[in-house]
């Protein structure tokens, strides 16, 4: 087992009945199913992906994955009627969200039916087993054994298996480069105090409850295309620029000048595992660093350096990092990191996960495998942290969807927060050079709102002779 699958099974542990580990991927059909045939895709995509016939138990103290050639994963097929679009959404969600007893098993089919040429294909399966482009995978290959009458023979052999990966993650972590490897990544987190204190709605509770929930950004599209504009011509990608205005939102919101952020990005190894379905995500710290000098330049080459640097040692796992530094357990906050960020891009050469990055509001739709398709969202993988942001990017498009604890958290909070995040990020756009101290976060109407508020604390004040 890998050490970050390790890391998952204690957070199952600490809560067992959460889905915040839960990853889904959904589509819509809009064609009449062949049912036998879709079940044999099943069958044959499960056969090709040993992880969707994984369960994950202990063994003597340690954990175990249990691969069984015959449990293969069952379509369960779900007649709703004709509920309406809201209804739909709410009962895909809560099939989502239903927890994994990972000792039978790590993922989920189901075929959700208003009507025979109405449908969405939901693939739920916990965190242990998967990751966001590994469900992708599983999707992309599952429509094309549909397409394929129910088999997967015509599809490139897999070169990796889940064992080769964590066969190399070991040889790493016995060799001398794990010592270089903790060495940077202990200076990383010296650097920067490892609490994010934002201001919060509610009193912390004492342990992690994993309840979240997500607030959805849509940026304009035509704004979308001058952001990438920008961001090349400062010579970054659109991932850093996002990135540094979502450090300025935090520093302005948390009143700290140093900070880390989290982000989870992908381990796997060249064009070898490309294919392989598994948890290929470690998370890697990058720090802040603000004074009233401080432009978005200033923060574009500090990030770009950063991610330079960490990507070259993405090989550590984060999980490892808390024993090193010597943090003692606290079971109220994740460690090192509470806030994170990361993001998806697609592009043209896979046209359904550009569809699914595209989001459901674009109303867009591809033919696969004989099927209409449409997107379906399904909010997912909330209350992993305090707060986190993923940017998904498509070829005309860019959403940003903030994950937040609701323990801690208010959505209307959570909104003020979107504001400002768009405002950082208008400015960075609009003049790179221009110091983050000097960008407002009260745009028109929330200045009127405050006025607002203002005289009528004044009236009041007024009325009781406390104003002269």
């Amino acid at each position: 087992m890998s050490i970050g699958q390790e890391a998952l099974w204690f957070l199952h542990r600490m809560a067992p009945d959460s889905s915040a580990y839960n990853v889904a991927a959904a589509v819509r059909i809009r064609t009449t199913l062949d049912l036998g045939m879709l079940r044999r895709a099943l069958a044959a995509t499960a056969q090709r992906h040993d992880m969707l016939r994984s369960s994950f138990t202990e063994d003597g103290g340690r954990l175990r994955r249990v691969v069984t050639a015959s449990a293969l994963p069952e379509l369960c097929v779900r007649e709703v009627g004709r509920l309406d679009d809201a209804e739909l959404h709410s009962f895909v969600r809560s099939l989502s969200t239903e927890p994994f007893d990972l000792t039978r098993g790590a993922f989920r089919a189901d075929l959700i039916r208003r009507t025979a040429d109405d449908a969405v294909l939901l693939l739920t399966a916990h965190h242990i087993a998967t990751d966001a482009y590994s469900q992708g995978i599983v999707l992309r290959d599952l429509l094309d054994a549909y397409g394929a009458g129910g088999t997967t023979s015509s599809a490139k052999p897999l070169r990796l298996t889940w064992n080769d990966h964590v066969a190399a993650e070991q040889e790493l972590l016995a060799s001398p480069r794990r010592a270089e490897l903790e060495a940077y990544w202990r200076g990383v987190c010296a650097r920067a105090p490892r609490v994010l204190d934002l201001p919060t709605d509610r009193p912390r509770p004492p342990r992690q409850t994993f309840e979240g929930d997500t607030y959805e950004l849509r940026l304009p599209d035509d704004f979308t295309a001058r952001l990438r504009e920008a961001a090349f011509g400062a010579g970054v990608t659109p991932f850093v620029l996002l990135l540094a205005a979502f450090q300025s939102t935090l520093h302005r919101h948390s009143g700290q000048d140093d900070f880390l952020v989290g982000w989870p990005t992908t381990t796997r190894a060249g064009h070898k595992a490309g294919n392989l379905v598994g948890y290929f995500v470690n998370s890697l710290a990058l720090s802040a660093h603000f004074d009233r000098s401080t432009t978005f330049t200033g923060l574009f080459h500090s990030l770009d350096e950063q991610i330079r640097q960490g990507v070259g040692r993405v090989g550590y796992p984060f999980a490892l990092l808390p024993k090193a530094l010597g943090l003692p357990h606290d079971p109220s906050r994740p460690p090192i990191t509470q806030v994170a960020a990361t993001m998806v891009t697609t592009n043209r050469l896979d046209p359904l996960a550009d569809l699914l990055a595209t989001g459901e509001a674009a109303g867009l739709e591809l033919e696969v495998a004989g099927l209409r398709l449409t997107a379906f969202d399904v909010p997912q993988q909330e209350g992993q942290c305090e707060l986190s942001v993923e940017f998904l990017q498509s070829t005309t498009s860019l959403r940003v969807s903030f994950r937040y604890h609701t323990q801690l958290f208010d959505r209307s909070a959570i909104g003020r927060l979107a504001r400002h995040f768009q405002r950082f990020t208008e400015a960075a756009v609009a003049d790179p050079d221009r110091r983050v101290a000097d960008v407002s976060m009260v745009d028109a109407a929330e200045l009127a709102r405050l006025v607002s508020l203002g005289s009528g604390a004044r009236s009041e004040l007024t009325s009781q002779g406390g104003v002269h």
